[in-house]
This record gives C-alpha cells, structure tokens and sequence, in this order.
C-alpha cells in the first residue's frame, strides 16, 4: 500500500495499492511527483507506540503527525525518536525507531487523524487511542519484575484513570493521574509520562464559554 502525503500541507492526498497507480492519479490530477512524499506501508499491523522525538512527547499527537513528523524523513538519521519502552530507560540505554517502523507508523497514523469527523469524531479518536495505551502500559507491566509491589496493587491503583482512558476521557484522567501515589512501579518519571502522552494525544476540542450547550449547577 502507498500512501501521498502533500509536501508542502502534509494533506492526506490519497491511499493506493502500488506506486503505478498512484503516479496514475498523481498525472490525472495534475499534481507535480516532486510535490508529494511517497511511504510504503510494508503490512505489519501494531500499535501507535512512538512516543518522543527530539526530546518532545508526540503521542498520537494529531498536529504533530500530520504537520511535522514527514519532514523527519527526509534526515531521518538527525533525529532521535523512541518507543514507549524506550523513553523509560537512560538515554545511554535507548533503542532507536528504525526509518522502516517510523514510515509504518506515520501511515498509521496519518490515516487514523484523516478519518476524525467533528467532535464525535474526536472522541472515537481518543477511544480508539485510548485501547492503544493500555496496550502499552500492559506490555510495560509484562516486562517489568514486580517485587515490592504486586500487578493487582497497580491496577488497583489505576482503576479510575483506565475507566476514563477507556471512555477518551484523557483530561480527566490526567488529572486523576496527579492523585496516584507513587511506588517502585509507579514512579515519578513514569506517571509523568504516562501524563504527558494523555495531554499529547488528545484529540478534543473541549468548548470555549460561548459554545457551552449545558450548565452542571446544583439548583438552590
């Protein structure tokens, strides 16, 4: 599958099973090649797990992925980008995201922010992301020995923030996640991140007092 990305807007200009069609549309249209960026999606089905470039959290971050992230291709070898698990290591000790997987994931997630449709559209979005996460969190628990404190402990813990991950409440969730006490899991560092990827990955536009429908006030 090949996916035209607008060089100049990063617009989402069309999905085509080989480069021959796409080149066919591309002609048609009378859009220049040297216009567009080309990226292959290869066929591996995963999560969105890229969590930091360059020091900036990028979570499904939908400005982010659609405005900035095709011009990392182009000096790839430049930039640092880390997975979920990565960015909770030493630096020293990180794995870098391979161009391959980056390319894999841009697609993915190019085509995910095009489908979002007004405000419902957003919050499908953020349930949809929101079963991404706790995937992630998931594996993280997977590869982690727990010694002083149990997995049953942590979930516990966390049951209310992943009731409202689960609803693409993300605001709501981040500030429970300032509540949490912390322990050998649940760090500081590590509930900072989870944090900082909610806030990223937020797709809502939340309303402005002009555009409020509803008033929740207790009737005196």
């Amino acid at each position: 599958m090949i996916y035209v990305l607008n060089k100049g807007n990063f617009k989402f200009i069309g999905r085509f099973d080989n480069m021959k069609f796409a080149k066919e549309m591309l002609n048609k249209s009378g859009i220049l090649e040297d216009d567009c960026i080309f990226t292959e999606e290869i066929g591996m089905k995963y999560v969105s797990r890229i969590v930091e470039v360059d020091g900036k959290v990028v979570y499904m971050n939908k400005d982010w992925w659609t405005k900035e992230a095709p011009y990392i291709i182009e000096d790839y070898e430049n930039h640092k980008v880390y997975d979920f698990i990565e960015v909770s290591k030493p630096e020293e000790e990180r794995k870098l995201v391979s161009l391959d997987r980056f390319k894999r994931e841009l697609n993915q997630n190019v085509d995910k922010i095009n489908a979002i449709d007004g405000v419902a559209g957003e919050v499908n979005y953020n349930i949809s992301v929101g079963s991404d996460f706790i995937s992630l969190f998931r594996e993280e628990c997977i590869f982690t020995d727990f010694q002083t404190v149990t997995p049953l402990e942590i979930a516990q813990k966390l049951m209310a923030v992943i009731s409202l991950v689960q609803t693409g409440s993300f605001r709501e969730a981040k500030l429970v996640l300032k509540t949490i006490e912390t322990d050998a899991f649940l760090t500081e560092e590590r509930l900072k991140k989870y944090e900082d990827m909610l806030d990223s990955a937020d797709a809502i536009t939340y309303a402005t007092p002009e555009e409020f429908f509803y008033t929740a006030q207790e009737n005196t």
